[in-house]
């Protein structure tokens, strides 16, 4: 991936450039279709081309949609996290991933995880989360199952906490090891401490009943 040739042009089609914005997805079609068909997380879906490209196409979605809202993210999470473009495309990749496979596998299986030494079950921390979750906090009814818990966790996440965080703390709900998690994000930052972080800045804002 060349970031010194994609940095001008994320700048260029954020001050509102079409052309720009033309190239830039022209320039990381073909970077997405190697990072997708390399993939752990595709499992058997990698090795079918039209999932490959609906994925890259789900990857181009979630960029440009709402007048590039997602990528207007990305200068923040640079001066943040310290990293540059090939980062953080890494992890937005990631997370269409993830979001395709459930999408054709159904929901998550939450009890099949093997917890890591030291971390809670992600079923209990999701049952404890269900009762700490203020509704006018997450604008949408209380939610019913642990499913919806997560995905509104997420939600909260992706609002108020740092996005390698939000990204580590997405794969270790839906069943990553830290050693997998470290792996997908391409990161030398330890997995669990991105994790613990993440659930201790959630368990803070929620109040004591969601930490025990």
């Amino acid at each position: 991936m060349d970031a010194g040739r994609l940095e001008p042009l994320v700048e260029r089609t954020l001050l509102g450039d079409p052309v720009a914005g033309k190239e830039l997805l022209a320039e990381l079609w073909p970077e997405w279709l190697r990072i997708v068909r390399a993939s752990r997380l595709m499992r058997s879906f990698a090795h079918t081309e039209d999932h490959l490209h609906n994925v890259v196409a789900k990857c181009v979605e979630r960029l440009a949609a709402d007048d590039w809202a997602r990528l207007r993210l990305y200068p923040v999470w640079r001066r943040r996290a310290n990293k540059g473009i090939d980062d953080w495309l890494r992890i937005v990749t990631a997370n269409v991933i993830r979001d395709y496979v459930r999408e054709q596998t159904g929901a998550l299986d939450l009890s099949a995880r093997e917890n890591e030494p030291g971390m809670p079950s992600v079923k209990r921390l999701l049952n404890e989360f269900t009762v700490a979750l203020p509704t006018d906090e997450l604008g949408a009814r209380a939610p019913i199952t642990a499913l919806q818990t997560a995905r509104q966790l997420l939600e909260f996440a992706t609002r108020h906490l740092p996005a390698l965080q939000v990204a580590a703390l997405r794969l270790w709900i839906e069943g990553a090891s830290f050693k997998e998690i470290e792996a997908e994000l391409d990161t030398d930052e330890s997995a669990e401490k991105l994790v613990r972080a993440a659930l201790a800045t959630m368990r803070r804002h929620f109040g004591p009943s969601a930490a025990r």
